[in-house]
């Protein structure tokens, strides 16, 4: 189980993270290395649309800027 980070609302909390059931048996028929592809398309496509995001909210921040704030809420605001 994993572990929201803490906020504004308080300390840490756990994180129950459900797949479907059918879900569940699409993905188990795939093998390591295309379970690791979708997730990392997720990823990308997480970071795209924070980025796309926070681009249009603050169109003044550099490209330093808007790569690190991505960063810091692609980690939880770990680091």
């Amino acid at each position: 189980m994993a572990t929201a980070p803490a906020g504004p609302s308080g300390p840490r909390r756990p994180v129950v993270e459900v797949v479907d059931d059918d879900m569940a048996r699409v993905l188990a028929q795939k093998t390591g290395a295309e379970r690791l592809a979708i997730a990392d398309g997720m990823f990308r496509s997480a970071r795209r649309m924070i980025e796309s995001h926070l681009r249009a909210e603050h169109p003044e921040w550099d490209s330093q800027r808007l790569q690190a704030e991505v960063a810091r809420r692609l980690s939880h605001g770990a680091g």
